[in-house]
This record gives C-alpha cells, structure tokens and sequence, in this order.
C-alpha cells in the first residue's frame, strides 16, 4: 500500500509542472520504498518561472539557446526587449542593474553591448528579472535588476562536471564546468571561450544631421561600414567550509576579459556635407582601426552564522570589484575634398578604471511560527573611478601630436553609506511586505588635467516600498506594490571629455548632473492553474528629473551630452500567458501596452505615444528525448524626450536530443532570424532647428550547432550564505563604449 501511494503521489507531482510556473522552493518528499528500483518518473523543469516580484528564465532548458550569444537569448526573456541597435531595456526601460550570481558587475553594466555579443549563453543557467528589489537592495536601478546566475543547485553527494562545444555563424567556443567536494571543503569552478573571428560582425550605420541654423553645413552624412572581431574569455571558482554546524564561510573570485578589433583598414568611415540648396561643399573618407577592451575581476569572502531558531542568521560580506576599458581607434584619411576640416591622422585613446570596496552585514530573524519575518542591515560602498582620454592629430602616425586642449583625466569619487529595515509577515490569507532604505552618497569628482574645479556632493536619500497580496487560493492571489527607486549619474555620464572622430559632431558628459528618483505603483493579478496560467497587471510609474541625452548646436557642430532635464511618465498593462497544450506541448506570450509621455517644461519639449512589445515560445518534448522550440516577438515605436525609435522583431528555432545514460550527452541545433540577411534599425532625434536620423543595418542572422557532454555523479552545489552583496547603483543611461 505505501509503494502504490507514493507512485500515485509521485505522478501527480510529474504531471503538475508547467511550462510558466509560480517560482518556490522545492518540497522535500520523504517515504519508503519497498522494491521499486527500476521505475524513474520524469518531469519537464519549466522555462519560466514567477513570483510577481521576480521573473526567472531557465536557459538550461531552452534547446534554442545553445550556440546562440547571450545577447540573442536574453531577447526571449519575458519584460526584457533587445532592440536592433542591441540595447536592452526591461519593462520599456534601459536604466536597470546587472548582476552576476547576485554580486553586482560594474564592466557589465559599463558595455554590455559588446560583451554580451561575445559572451556564449551556454556560460549562463537561468536570468532573473527583479523588478521589485526590497530594501535590502541597492536603491539604485529605476527598471530593476538583471541577474545572470551561472551556478545550479542539486541535492546528493559526489562529484559532476561539463563540457560544451558550440560552432556558428555567431560565434564558435567551448564551456567547462566541474564540481568537487571533499569532507566539510567544497569547490566549483568554471571556464568559458568565444570567438567570432571565422565571421566577423558586419553593420553599416548612416546618420543624417539636418542643422537649419547653417546655411554652408545645412545637411551632413556620416556612414561607418564596421566588420568587427570579438572574443570573450571568463571564469571563475567558488570555496565553501563548514565551520561548523553553524557558521559556513564563502570565498568567490571571477574574471572576464572581452576584446573586439577593426583591423586591416576593412572598415571605412565617410562624412558628406550640402549647403541649404543641396549643393555638396565637402566630403572624406577614413580606415577606422580600433580595439576595444573590457576586463572585469570580482573577489569576495562571507560568513553565515546560524542561531537555534531555523532562519535565523546573521551574514558579513566583503566584495572588491575592479574593471578596465579601453577605447583606442586609429582614423587614417584616404579621401578628401572641400571644405571639410579634419586631420590626415588622428588617434583617439580613452580608458577607464573602477575599483569598489564594499562592507555589508545583514540581521534576518524569523519569528511567530515562521510566519514573520524580519531583516535589517548596514553597508557601506568605497568607490573610485578613474577616466583618462587623449588624442593625437597630424599628417600620420610618426609625425601626430597630442592635442592638450582635447586632453582628460580625472577621478570619480562615490562613498555610499547604507542601512535598511523590512518586515515580511502572513496574516492568513493576506501577505504583508514593507521596508525602509535610507542611503547618504557622497559623489565628486578631481580633475587631474585642465582648469576645471573639483566638487564634492553630498545627497540623502529616504527609499520605502510596500506590497500587500492576498490569496484566493493555493494557485491565484492578487498583489498591490509600491516601490521608490534612485539613480545616480555614471562616470560616463559626468565625464566632459569631448569626443570628435565625427566631423561636426561632439559627444561629452556633464559634472554638474544630480540622481533621479522613481515612483512605481503596481497591481497584479495571478492564476497558475495547471493547464492555464499566467497574470495580469496594470502600473504607473513616474520620474522626475530624468537624467537623458540633450542635444544643441553651435556654429556647424552638434553637440550630445546629458542633463537633468526630463519628466517621464508611463502607464502599462502588461500580461503573462502559459498554456500547457498536451503534457509535453506547452505554449507562452508575454505582452505590454505603454503610454509613453515626456515632457521637459524649461527647454519647452514634449513628446509621447504608445509601444506594444511581445514575446511567444512554444517548446514540445518527445518520449524519445527530441525537444522543439520556436519563439518570436515585436515591439512597436518606442518614444523618448526627444524622438523616437523605430520598431523590430525577431524569431527563432531550436532542436535538440540527448543520448547516452541519464541523457549525458546533448545535441541541439537553432537558427534565429535567418529570413533576412540585414535587419534594419531607426532611430530620430529631432529638437528646435535639428534634426538627426540614425541607421543600422546589420547582420545578425544565425545558424549554429553546439554539443554539450555532462559527467560524473556529485550533484550538490558548493554552499553559498543566504544573502549576498549586490551593487546596483549607477545609471544605465548611455552606457556604450567605442563603435
């Protein structure tokens, strides 16, 4: 009788996981078995997983991901939108933090763009999309948090390990991933590689300036054709020791470098200008050879010590992050005529430095019968940012000189001191959470070169959310959320450095920019029933004091920069839909409505509109061990302050089936966006007597194969403390380096 209860018990669990499922922890089922050694119950790890606060997106079981770039899965990610320019945005917004396995990673957030196009998916197990972080959390990221976790959880002892390989028309590269653990010591380490160098990246971009306040330059069109060079290189190990029954320390250490190049003069840069009658007054042509380099190296060490109660614990963390970047180009003129001013040779070089010390300890305490729950905690953040830039101009490269007038180098100061409070309680069917962050930053800036003056600000900032739920029953309830977020400006932002590779055209920072804050209310609604499931929401969020690009004119020369200068507002209805079709057929969209509306009363513009944006997947899985996924989305024009951006799509498929014992052994081939050899993206900025519209065409259809090997028998994880150290406290806002 116990044998046939727990195979009825253990069926009805295998056939109760959907595709889109409410994210909790795993339940611990104990009982006896009695001769029932050869049966083995199988049961498909859903996709997608929420729990209203926090999405999360299993790459491991998406078969179309493998041999893809990171950046090419995370466009099938629910709230996350990956535009033809490769900027990212969640929920419609692009100012948000990323983290790696919950620790913040300050050269992610500096160039993702280029980093992700070569980092492998294969180097990620599952993204997660918070967009409602808690007090424990940084106050910093308007749209939320981005988290890519790379380790996985199991349950026995032993050891394991894997090894991928992958070859596209993206990228070709190899993962490895192992597991050990020897007494109270346990240890993981992984590696991953990716190359594009077989086909480079191809993008030809246009961008057109109409300057009615000239008459001689009325009209300028730049073009840059770029075949670009990527690989990527990251790694890292996890430790962790039992003490004791009740203390577990934890040391981690990752590194990553990412190197693209434009090399033997195959990418070529050309400006034409035309006088108010169309008449052309001036043109060039230049090689463009450059090499971009972004390096990340993260270190930490934690102690967990546990009480009697269950839960209740205390954990000190420390975290040193450290990144380099480095933007070096070589323009070299081959063509010239009329009155266009621009040296033979020119060399622009900008490279940047962030080092981060950062303290936390944090006090959880769970009371009443596990139904309360309390946590607070302090943290403080040591943060040095250093930015240098030079040019050199003259007839070539033995006889350029540096120009001193366009010369920068100076230091970013941010001290950020930190303490919070929350309170999570279950009173019945009704669920309570509420928390407080105050945060004082103190942020500068030292200029090293010029005549420019240092300043030093100081900002206090008072950071609540609150969100009440209630449950209707074990698989639908109804949830009401407040959240207050703050941003402040990046180095890039503040940086006045001008940069010119583009005739007529200056790109800077602004010293004199101040953080932004957010308010965003939310109501939502969720059913997770075992064929249908999903939810629906509706939000408004507001910013006051935007910190986005402004541009103005002087003379023939545009100039681009930032300012505090905008109101935004938006209001959406978004929704999650999951229909498991058959047991092994499961089909989900996800889509979100936006009014968009801007406003900036001082400069007198104004501008809104409606995006819609959706994303669908339908997986099917064969008794045989054959899986199928096919997935697309859209998104409409998406509006800012200033203009607009153009809308796109994307599409996909992926097959894969696995061999050998316990299905060790793995092959998937995917193609996405393979109807079309160039997509097409445009964008239009458009202020009192300018106008600009920009341009990309790019290749970036992709057809790939990828094999993936896993051995030995541990399958537990190296331990990690219950709370870690995340950083995510720096605008997003024009984050893009170099080409």
């Amino acid at each position: 009788m116990k044998t046939a209860l727990l195979l009825t018990s253990t069926l009805m669990l295998a056939s109760s996981s959907p595709l889109f499922a409410q994210e909790e922890e795993p339940d611990s089922i104990v009982g006896s078995f009695y001769e029932l050694e050869d049966l083995v119950v199988v049961a498909e790890k859903p996709i997608v997983q929420t729990d209203g606060a926090k999405l999360s997106y299993n790459l491991d079981e998406d078969p179309s991901a493998k041999g893809n770039t990171l950046l090419d899965a995370l466009r099938k990610v629910p709230m996350v939108s990956v535009d033809g320019e490769d900027k990212i945005r969640i929920n419609g917004q692009d100012n948000f933090k990323i983290y790696v396995n919950g620790k913040e990673d300050p050269s992610l957030s500096a160039n993702y763009k280029q980093i992700f196009k070569a980092m492998p998916a294969d180097a990620v197990k599952k993204i997660e999309v918070i967009t409602e972080p808690g007090a424990r959390y940084d106050a910093e990221g308007t749209a939320g948090i981005l988290n890519l976790v790379t380790i996985t959880k199991n349950t026995t002892d032993g050891y394991s390990g894997s090894v991928d390989a992958s070859f596209s028309k993206s990228q070709s590269g190899f993962s490895l991933y192992g597991r050990a653990k020897k007494g109270k010591l346990s240890m993981s380490a992984n590696f991953n590689f990716a190359d594009c160098s077989l086909f480079p990246q191809r993008s030809d971009n246009t961008q057109t300036y109409d300057n009615y306040a000239s008459t001689d330059a009325r009209y300028q069109i730049n073009r840059l054709n770029q075949r670009v060079k990527f690989n990527y290189t990251g790694g890292g190990v996890t430790l962790s020791y039992d003490l004791s029954d009740n203390n577990l320390i934890t040391v981690n250490t990752d590194i990553h470098t990412m190197n693209g190049y434009l090399k033997n003069n195959k990418s070529v840069f050309t400006s034409e200008t035309f006088d108010a009658n169309h008449n052309l007054t001036g043109s060039m042509a230049r090689y463009a050879n450059a090499e971009v380099v972004e390096t990340g190296l993260s270190a930490g060490a934690a102690w967990q010590h546990n009480f009697s109660a269950s839960g209740h614990k205390t954990v000190l963390s420390y975290l040193y992050n450290h990144s380099y970047n480095k933007l070096a180009a070589d323009l070299t003129l081959f063509e010239h005529s009329g009155d266009i001013t621009v040296s033979p040779f020119e060399r622009m070089d900008t490279r940047g430095k962030n080092n981060e010390h950062t303290l936390q300890f944090d006090y959880i305490n769970p009371f009443g019968g596990d139904t309360h729950l309390f946590e607070t905690g302090a943290k403080a953040i040591f943060r040095r940012n250093g930015a240098d830039s030079y040019e050199l101009r003259g007839d070539d490269e033995n006889s350029a000189t540096e120009s001193l007038s366009e010369k920068s180098a100076l230091t970013q100061i941010q001290d950020i001191y930190a303490a919070y409070a929350a309170y999570n309680g279950k009173y019945g069917d009704l669920s309570l959470t509420a928390g407080m962050r105050y945060e004082h930053t103190r942020m500068g800036i030292e200029y090293h070169w010029g005549d420019m003056t240092d300043f030093m600000n100081h900002l206090n900032d008072l950071v609540p959310n609150a969100a009440v739920s209630y449950n209707f029953s074990s698989s639908s309830n109804i949830r009401a959320a407040y959240q207050m977020r703050i941003s402040r400006p990046s180095l890039r932002q503040v940086n006045p450095f001008q940069q010119n590779y583009i005739p007529n055209y200056i790109e800077m920072g602004n010293p004199d920019l101040s953080s932004e804050k957010s308010n965003k209310m939310s109501v939502t609604y969720s059913n997770f029933g075992r064929t249908v499931g999903g939810n629906v929401g509706l939000e408004y969020s507001t910013i006051d004091n935007a910190i986005t690009h402004c541009y103005y004119t002087e003379d023939d020369t545009f100039f681009s920069t930032y300012a505090n200068m905008g109101h935004e507002k938006r209001l959406a209805f978004f929704g999650f839909l999951n229909w498991t079709i058959i047991p092994r057929m499961q089909f989900s969209v996800n889509a979100r409505l936006t009014r968009q509306m801007y406003s900036s009363p001082e400069e007198g513009l104004g501008n809104n509109g409606w995006n819609f944006n959706y994303g669908a997947n339908w997986n099917y899985s064969t008794a045989s061990g054959f899986k199928f996924n096919a997935y697309g989305g859209q998104s409409t024009r998406n509006y800012n302050l200033t203009g607009y951006n153009e809308g796109w799509y994307y599409y996909g498929l992926g097959i894969s089936k696995s061999f050998l014992k316990e299905k060790a052994l793995t092959l998937t081939v995917n193609a996405n966006n393979f109807l079309q050899k160039y997509n097409v993206f445009k964008s239009v900025t458009e202020i009192d007597g300018f106008k600009s519209t920009f341009s990309n065409k790019n290749s970036n259809w992709n057809v790939g194969i990828s094999l993936s090997w896993r051995f030995g028998s541990l399958k537990s994880d190296v331990k990690k403390t219950d709370v870690s150290i995340s950083n995510d406290d720096k605008s997003s806002v024009g984050g893009k380096a170099g080409f």
